[in-house]
């Protein structure tokens, strides 16, 4: 593969909450079982071992492509999060030394231990918090956090840019994002030794720019508290030039779930990322492989000349941050703007700020009554 100006860094977070691809599950052998008998194929909805194995490929095309590139896998599961590749002192080596390249090896067993590590600590939280729930409360941990795993993604690219530029933060401006030059080394250069080991690939690499973007899969509904976390890091993305694509995976139509992901579908649109909702057959019969090479391998600069779907239509209707709703009239905080659909008490659930409700005069009251 022809190298560009720009070497590929990818954050890809995947959904695997148990309770919704627990549901998937039983609506796909419900479906393909009803076809089987008419004599149809299976249209979806897809499952978690179909999605691992489209994750799975993805992430070994990537690192087949370039050999500079880099790849971490978050995973999330209901309230839990946490990075399934690199595995513990494998990352920490990485940021420590990023010149090395990863054993792309490692990636199926890295997926599926942690994701297995994952999936059962989850579904022993949301077991135990069932338990000691109300009825009339909902059991919002069994929705991915996916504004957790997004706020994750940003720092690892963050701590992963620092690492890459001798400790410089890549905070303070998109020049720093380069990987110096041959006057200065940095720390990198310090612990190859005399810093020229590496002959003419590691002079080249140093002067080709990182390019990071954040790849989100989530199948589970939008948590409405974790509306102002994600737009926080939406903007935060746009700020630091941190391309967002977004797949949606939803369940059938028939099915009491939602269609769409308005946070994710609003980040991709404000980041200039893809964005795209597989239906039907689409998710079934290895499909979701085929989704992840074409649409959302290519990196950002070949992206201009390829036929990607584009982002025709997006929902910008402000929603309240407490329950997430649609909302035409709304209460605003003056203090950080959250919006809300009942007016809170008190205090402010975003900013804990006091709420002083203005004052009505008797006389005034009175002209407003008549």
């Amino acid at each position: 593969m022809k190298q560009s100006g720009e070497r590929s860094l990818t954050v890809l977070v995947v959904d695997v909450s148990p309770v919704t691809w627990g549901h998937r599950e039983l609506q796909r052998t419900a479906s393909d079982k009803a076809r089987k008998a008419a004599g149809k194929g299976s249209v979806g909805p897809a499952t978690l071992q179909e999605l691992l194995s489209g994750v799975q490929a993805f992430a070994s095309a990537f690192s087949s492509l370039e050999r500079d590139s880099a790849l971490i896998l978050v995973a999330v599961a209901g309230s839990e999060v946490a990075v399934v590749h690199p595995r513990k002192d494998d990352l920490e080596n990485y940021f420590s030394n990023p010149e090395n390249k990863l054993d792309s090896r490692k990636i199926q067993s890295d997926l599926i231990e942690g994701v297995a590590e994952l999936v059962s600590r989850a579904a022993t939280k949301q077991s135990t918090t069932k338990n000691n729930n109300k009825d009339d409360q909902p059991l919002t941990d069994s929705l991915a956090a996916m504004a957790s795993a997004f706020s994750m993604s940003l720092c690892i690219i963050n701590r992963f840019l620092v690492a890459s530029n001798a400790g410089i933060s890549a905070l303070k401006n998109n020049d720093s994002w380069n990987r110096g030059n041959g006057d200065d080394e940095g720390v990198i250069g310090a612990l190859g030794g005399n810093g020229s080991g590496n002959g003419k690939n590691s002079s080249r690499n140093k002067n080709r720019a990182w390019s990071p973007r954040v790849l989100l899969i989530q199948a589970s509904d939008d948590r409405p508290s974790d509306y102002n976390a994600f737009m926080n890091c939406s903007f935060a993305s746009v700020k630091q030039n941190v391309v967002v694509d977004g797949c949606f995976i939803p369940a059938p139509a028939s099915a009491n779930y939602a269609q769409t992901s308005p946070y994710l579908e609003q980040t991709c649109d404000l980041t200039g990322g893809l964005w795209l909702v597989p239906k039907g057959g689409a998710q079934s019969n290895k499909a979701l492989t085929e989704v992840l090479l074409s649409v959302f391998l290519p990196p950002r600069t070949s992206r201009s000349r390829l036929n990607l779907p584009a982002i025709n239509k997006v929902d910008f209707r402000a929603r309240c941050f407490d329950t997430g709703d649609i909302l035409d009239m709304a209460y605003v905080c003056n203090q950080c703007l959250s919006i809300f659909k009942k007016n809170p008490v008190d205090r402010c659930p975003t900013c804990d700020a006091e709420i002083r409700l203005p004052t009505i005069s008797k006389n005034n009251k009175q002209q407003r009554i008549s």
